[in-house]
């Protein structure tokens, strides 16, 4: 039996909304039961997704997103902000468990990558949470850089400490 086919598609807000909801609301449950798990710091998860779906509506957040699929089933998606002139951030990549190891948080990345350089940012950010080391090791491969946290970022302050933050210079994927 041959592999699903894959790919990585833009997000229509009004063809893909619940698709793109409900891998938000996976990713963010998740994030709550990590979080409660790692830290001691509160994590709502129904008003995060919340929030994800107003700056994706919202065409001032200058946020867009991608779904990655196999086959015909929703299996990723990626969130991405332009948050200042020369940079723009990477956010909530999730591959559903079932669809780990196919490249697809490798696609989605290399897409937010892709439109950021084209878009004409310096500078791809994001932040990662300590014990995503197949994350780690999938940015690591794209040359992202570990960083401390930088201003732009859209995660809360007091996740900082319990955060990873890592940087790609986009001249260099460009080469």
């Amino acid at each position: 039996m041959s592999e699903p086919a894959t790919s990585v598609v833009r997000v229509d807000v009004d063809a893909h909304r619940s698709l793109l909801e409900g891998l938000l609301a996976e990713y963010h449950r998740w994030m709550e039961t990590v979080v409660g798990r790692e830290t001691r710091v509160s994590y709502d998860a129904d008003a995060r997704v919340d929030s994800d779906l107003r700056d994706v509506l919202d065409p001032a957040m200058a946020c867009l997103g991608w779904l990655a699929f196999r086959g015909d089933t929703p299996a990723g998606c990626v969130l991405f902000y332009g948050v200042a002139d020369d940079k723009a951030e990477l956010k909530r990549l999730y591959v559903r468990p079932a669809h780990r190891g196919h490249g697809l948080g490798q696609a989605l990345t290399e897409t937010v990558v892709d439109v950021a350089a084209g878009r004409g940012y310096g500078t791809l950010a994001l932040t990662t949470p300590p014990w995503s080391d197949a994350a780690h090791a999938l940015y690591d491969s794209l040359g992202f850089e570990r960083t401390g946290p930088y201003p732009e970022t859209r995660l809360p302050e007091q996740y900082h400490d319990d955060a990873i933050f890592m940087q790609l210079d986009l001249t260099d994927w460009a080469d």
